[in-house]
């Protein structure tokens, strides 16, 4: 099925923008942001939904460097690689716009690699960073650590660090927010009561949220809370040859939809190979971006395709959570990169072939977004790799060769192809608010510092989630610890994940056990030997309470089937709650299974088990339609009944759905 997806163009703003010194017009978006964070009383939040490739980098930053009222800010980004790809564009318009701001790079390994440099804590580094530095460029999670007093030591004052950053930077950046779960809306939104608690009402912050989609769950606590907010979009035209008062945004791209069979993106790239040759013969200078879902499969077809196509002097790079900084850079210049997840927010490639796979709505248009951006190239071509429903439902929505624009394109996408994922709405009572109450705890333990934020905090808090549950929470440190350590992490604990090198591309990283077990031949080593070998590549150490350090020796052609079992009887805790739980242990062919039993079996993990006379996998997906990249588990215990169970952060969203049936119950 093929269909031309028109050039977009966004439309210039038609008043005279704040650049007067420059012949650089804004489009219509870039001057709503810029009008609404600069005004006098303007809203406290601004969600920018404009199209991909429509400048938002530039609209985020234009208030920063053109006004003082704001003062420092800081942008967060959901993947260290849209980190170093938004730092050089920072950069590229600070140059542009003639503006001098000291910009600082900031994710783990950098700040344990300046704190080392200045011979001094982490703590001390942050606060460095605050003193020297007009704008960070950070990730979320970096973020959230420090305003959970993470990086303070014991008995200084809780909030200090986190008060000086938050008076300092006013103006935070969330780009790509939409990736997000309720998990991560619930820490921003308990972000935002504790910065309006420590506030100056004259310098109040200000939040600018960069999204595709603006996020309900934001929203609605937003509009609960009383929060001023302004939804600004762009204003867009299609298949325009020529236009003054249009910029050109997005090529026109021809898209052939492919009905996915079995071996997924891995199986067609084999069958089709002549057509990729065929494409780069047919236009000379072409580059292409190949994205795949599964990190190991790319791992596959990067080496399978760089044999390959190397008679035809077709040069090929990889890009994904295992492929190292020094490989990474060095496949920015190949003619096709295959990559991961790791491309699919914001990073920019000049390309005219795409070809890629997704999980759901979201995935498939960040991944075309992907396409088009750049000139230069006489043809832009797509090939999406799609399921079979998926494809029927793409056939009822368009004839083959239709000519569509992209905003019809996308709301069929989002409507009428992809169901929407659950968004867990109940998450934030049940779980927000323990995250809120827990910083409430930590504070009133120096009430002596602290009396007035805490009053302050409380009040924002309550309207922004619901009054903090400290009776509940005090149950939880009691007996659960575990379930706090996990809401403590913006992402989760993540207590399967281990850590992972990967000697032909110099990564090294965290992944999940269970993924490791059924996706890779690997050895593994000694702490000490790991710890030497992530300070000699310069990568961030990751120290994992599993104590599993492996070194990756080759891909699985195919995954091997793991099994996980319980030693004990799992309906002995409540079902459809989240409780601790350890004796956990898999079945896998693997010379390490007997060390990876044994240091897994003790460890406690957060898990939510569902009622298997109610639920089982499918049923449980079919009805509360979890996001594609939702863990759920089919686990067997002593009774030899197969329990449906989800752990860490998952855990803790099935039990926000699942726990009502308990008190129903009882």
């Amino acid at each position: 099925m093929r269909l031309r997806l028109l050039s977009t163009w966004s439309a210039y703003a038609k008043e005279p923008g704040p650049l007067p010194d420059l012949d650089l017009r804004l489009v219509e978006h870039q001057q709503k942001v810029w009008e609404a964070l600069t005004r006098p009383q303007g809203p406290t939040v601004v969600f920018d939904i404009a199209m991909t490739g429509d400048g938002k980098t530039l609209a985020a930053l234009l208030p920063l460097v053109q006004t003082n009222e704001l003062g420092k800010g800081v942008f967060a980004y959901p993947t260290n690689e849209l980190i170093r790809d938004q730092t050089g564009q920072v950069h590229r318009w600070l140059r542009t716009l003639k503006r001098t701001l000291e910009v600082a790079y900031l994710d783990a390994t950098s700040l344990a690699a300046y704190a080392e440099s200045i011979e001094q804590p982490k703590h001390e580094a942050l606060r460095d960073y605050a003193a020297h530095y007009d704008l960070v460029l950070t990730n979320p999670d970096i973020l959230h650590l420090l305003q959970r007093f993470h990086y303070v030591p014991k008995h200084h004052p809780a909030a200090r660090l986190a008060q000086t950053w938050m008076n300092r930077f006013r103006y935070l950046v969330f780009d790509e927010f939409h990736v997000f779960d309720a998990p991560q809306v619930a820490s921003v939104l308990d972000g935002i009561a504790f910065i309006r608690a420590n506030q100056n009402e004259d310098w109040p912050n200000r939040f600018l949220f960069l999204s595709a989609t603006p996020n309900d769950l934001l929203l609605n606590a937003l509009k609960q809370a009383g929060i001023s907010y302004e939804v600004i979009q762009g204003r867009y035209a299609h298949g325009l040859q020529n236009s003054a008062e249009h910029r050109l945004i997005l090529h026109e791209v021809d898209l052939e939809l492919v009905e996915q069979a079995s071996g997924g993106i891995e199986a067609w790239v084999h069958k089709n190979l002549e057509v990729i040759r065929q494409f780069f013969a047919d236009h000379p200078g072409s580059r292409g971006l190949l994205i795949c879902n599964s990190v190991v499969t790319a791992k596959r077809l990067a080496a399978q395709l760089r044999e390959a196509l190397a008679r035809d002097s077709i040069t090929v790079g990889e890009i994904t959570g295992l492929t190292g900084p020094e490989v990474r850079k060095a496949s920015l210049d190949a003619d096709l990169i295959v990559a991961t997840s790791a491309v699919d927010v914001g990073v920019d490639f000049r390309i005219n072939l795409l070809i890629f796979e997704s999980l759901d709505a979201g995935t498939f248009i960040q991944r075309l977004g992907r396409l088009g951006r750049h000139p230069g190239f006489a043809t832009y071509k797509a090939i999406a790799l799609v399921a079979p429903w998926a494809y029927e439902r793409f056939k009822k929505c368009f004839a083959n060769g239709a000519v569509v624009n992209r905003e019809e394109f996308y709301r069929a996408v989002h409507k009428k192809v992809y169901q929407v994922p659950n968004r867990f709405e109940r998450y934030l009572k049940r779980w927000g608010t323990v995250l809120s109450a827990v910083r409430k705890v930590r504070l009133s333990k120096q009430r002596h510092h602290y009396q007035t934020l805490l009053e302050r905090y409380d009040r924002e808090v309550s309207r922004l989630i619901a009054p903090p549950d400290e009776q509940r929470l005090r149950a939880l440190l009691q007996e659960h610890k575990e379930i706090v350590k996990e809401l403590e992490r913006f992402r989760g604990a993540g207590r399967l994940d281990v850590w992972v090198h990967d000697p032909h591309t110099g990564a090294v990283t965290q992944m999940g056990l269970l993924r490791v077990l059924s996706a890779t031949k690997f050895e593994l080593i000694e702490r000490e030997e790991a710890q030497k070998i992530s300070e000699k590549l310069e990568q961030p150490f990751y120290p994992n309470e599993l104590g599993l350090y492996a070194v990756i020796q080759a891909y699985l052609e195919e995954r091997e089937s793991i099994v996980l079992r319980y030693g004990g009887y799992l309906s002995s805790l409540p079902l459809n709650q989240a409780k601790v739980r350890s004796g956990f242990e898999v079945e896998a062919r693997t010379p390490a299974l007997q060390e990876i039993n044994r240091k897994l079996r003790p460890l406690p993990l957060v898990t939510c088990v569902a009622d298997p006379a109610c639920f089982d996998l499918k049923s449980l997906r079919r009805r509360f339609r979890p996001p594609p990249l939702f863990e759920l588990y089919n686990v067997k215990d002593l009774s030899g009944v197969a329990y449906p169970i989800a752990f860490g952060l998952d855990a803790l969203l099935l039990d926000s759905v699942l726990f009502w049936r308990k008190e129903y119950q009882s």
